[in-house]
């Protein structure tokens, strides 16, 4: 677990668990945290940062963070932009248009390699699965991962999504996947070619080789939407 020993934007440290694993030239953060946009700390201040202990290197290229919202009822979900400023410092950019939400979640899924290394790329294994859908039904479902003893990344897409009437949510059970690995995270979808809060998601979670969508409440997409998407690293 990451030890944070402050934040500049108003969040106690307690409040946060972010689960990692390190080595010489990777640090990778998986975990969430709450944003209140009406603290005064955070309105003073550019970029949000996470004072830790020691990391294990003192400069990254940037990465990203996934970031959702309840916006008049809808919910949205955007990519913000995440990297290391020193041994003892993460840096979060901040959502500018969330402001007047009062409040969004950061869910750091996040992989950052430090600046300036250079030498032999070795790609790990792409693992398909064949899913079986239990519950409703998901059209062109592909799914796939990039696993390692001790992080794994999970790769999700479907051209639509059918809820089960009952329950509403789409259930799918993933042979040959780490019962070890358990997240939350948005499945992202897109009604038009650009909104200023950024993608409609249905919120999903993955435990014991299952994911469960679940529709909480979404309208009925439009007819013209495209592909139901994600990606997200899971520290095991």
């Amino acid at each position: 677990m990451l030890t944070v020993n402050a934040t500049n934007f108003g969040l106690a440290p307690s409040d946060i668990q972010i689960k990692e694993y390190r080595s010489a030239n990777l640090l990778v953060l998986d975990g969430e945290f709450i944003v209140d946009t009406s603290a005064e700390e955070y309105s003073g201040i550019r970029p949000m940062q996470l004072s830790v202990a020691d990391l294990p290197f003192s400069k990254s290229r940037p990465s990203t963070a996934l970031v959702t919202v309840l916006s008049e009822g809808v919910k949205y979900a955007t990519i913000t932009k995440v990297w290391v400023k020193d041994k003892n410092t993460i840096c979060i950019d901040k959502i500018l248009p969330y402001k007047s939400a009062g409040s969004y979640k950061v869910k750091l899924n996040t992989m950052l390699i430090p600046e300036r290394i250079t030498g032999e790329v070795a790609l790990h294994q792409r693992t398909g699965h064949t899913p079986s859908v239990t519950k409703g039904e998901a059209a062109g479902l592909e799914i796939f991962t990039i696993q390692s003893d001790d992080w794994l990344i999970l790769t999700l897409k479907a051209t639509s999504l059918t809820f089960d009437t009952d329950s509403q949510t789409v259930e799918i059970s993933v042979p040959d996947l780490a019962e070890n690995a358990s997240s939350s995270f948005p499945v992202l979808y897109n009604e038009g070619l650009w909104v200023a809060l950024g993608s409609k998601y249905y919120p999903a979670t993955l435990e014991n080789g299952s994911i469960v969508i679940s529709k909480d409440g979404n309208a009925d997409e439009a007819s013209n939407t495209g592909n139901k998407f994600t990606r997200i690293v899971i520290v095991r």
